[in-house]
C-alpha cells in the first residue's frame, strides 16, 4: 500500500518526468467511481487546457495545482494512489500496463504526444477537481520530513491516550503519511512494542520513536532515490524498504529472536518481543 515514501517518490517521478508546466488536452476515465468531486463530463471538461504549476504532496495526497500559462487558476487536481496505485508519464505509443484505469493526455513544450497514467489494480484510487484543497483534505499532522515534526508537537498528540501506540501513529491527524509497514519499521526502530499505551511512553520513547520515524522515511527515500536514478525512466514503484521481518517466526535483525505477530485494530503487526518493550 503506498504511503509517504511511495507518494513522495511518486511526486519526485513526476517531477523528473517533466508533467510540471504540460497541459491537459483530455482524459479517459476508465472507472469512474474514482472520481469525487464532479461527474465525468464536469472533470474532463474542468481540466482541458489546465497545465500542471506544480507537484505537491501532503500526507498521502498529491496535488496539482492549475493554471492557464501565467495566470493560476483556481482549481487543484487530487489524487489519492489508494492501496495499489502508481503514476506514469509515458510517451501514447507505449503499451500501456494492463491496469491502467485513466489516462491523462498531455500537450508540453516539445511534445504533444504523452500521457499521464493511473495504475489502480483494485480500483481504490480517488481524484478531486476542487477549488479548494481544504475542503477535500482531512485534518493532517506534521509531516515527517517538516521542520515541524518534533518529540514535542509528538509528545503533545500522544499524551493522555490510553489506545495502543501503533494504532495512534496510523491517525493521519498525528502522523501525515504514516502507514502500516512503516509504524511497524518506526516501532521497531525505536525498540517500542506497539501494543504499549501511548500514555505510557516516557519522554525518551518519544524522543527514539520521533528520532525513528524520521529515519524509516528518509532511508527508504534514499533508495528509492537511487533506484529512479539508475532504472530511469521506468523505476520501480514500490520496494522493500524496511528491516523488521513480515513473517511470524523469521529471526530478527538485533537479536535472532523469532518475530511475533499480532493484530491491532484489524492491521496486521509484526514485532520483536525481546527487543520491543
Amino acid at each position: 500500500m503506498p504511503e509517504l515514501p511511495e507518494v513522495e517518490n511518486t511526486r519526485r517521478y513526476l517531477i523528473k518526468a517533466g508533467l510540471p508546466g504540460s497541459s491537459f488536452t483530455g482524459a479517459d476515465v476508465g472507472w469512474p467511481k474514482s472520481l469525487k468531486t464532479l461527474a465525468l463530463e464536469d472533470f474532463v471538461l474542468g481540466l482541458l487546457g489546465q497545465t500542471v504549476q506544480e507537484v505537491i504532496r501532503r500526507g498521502k495526497y498529491l496535488l496539482l495545482p492549475l493554471g492557464r500559462g501565467a495566470r493560476p487558476c483556481a482549481r487543484t487536481l487530487i489524487l489519492h494512489l489508494g492501496m495499489t496505485g502508481g503514476l506514469r508519464v509515458q510517451p501514447a505509443s507505449q503499451p500501456p500496463h494492463p491496469m491502467v484505469r485513466h489516462t491523462f493526455f498531455l500537450n508540453s513544450d516539445g511534445d504533444d504526444n504523452r500521457e499521464l497514467r493511473f495504475i489502480d489494480g483494485r480500483k481504490f484510487g480517488k481524484i478531486w477537481l476542487t477549488g479548494n484543497p481544504k475542503d477535500v483534505l482531512p485534518r493532517l499532522g506534521p509531516d515527517p520530513l517538516g521542520e515541524d515534526f518534533t518529540p514535542e508537537v509528538l509528545s503533545r498528540s500522544l499524551k493522555g491516550r490510553n489506545a495502543p501506540v501503533k494504532a495512534l501513529l496510523l491517525e493521519q491527524s498525528i502522523v501525515a503519511g504514516m502507514g502500516n509497514l512503516y509504524a511497524d519499521e518506526s516501532l521497531y526502530l525505536s525498540g517500542i512494542r506497539p501494543s504499549r499505551p501511548a500514555a505510557k511512553l516516557t519522554k525518551k520513547d518519544v524522543n527514539n520513536l520521533t528520532t525513528a520515524i524520521k529515519s524509516s522515511f528518509t532511508t527508504a527515500l534514499t533508495a528509492y532515490d537511487r533506484s529512479r536514478e539508475e532504472q530511469w525512466p521506468d523505476p520501480p514503484m514500490g520496494l522493500q524498504t524496511w528491516s523488521i521481518p513480515r513473517k511470524e517466526g523469521e529471526p530478527c535483525p538485533r537479536c535472532g529472536g523469532p518475530i511475533s505477530g499480532t493484530r491491532i485494530r484489524a492491521r496486521g503487526t509484526y514485532f520483536c518481543p525481546r527487543c520491543q518493550r
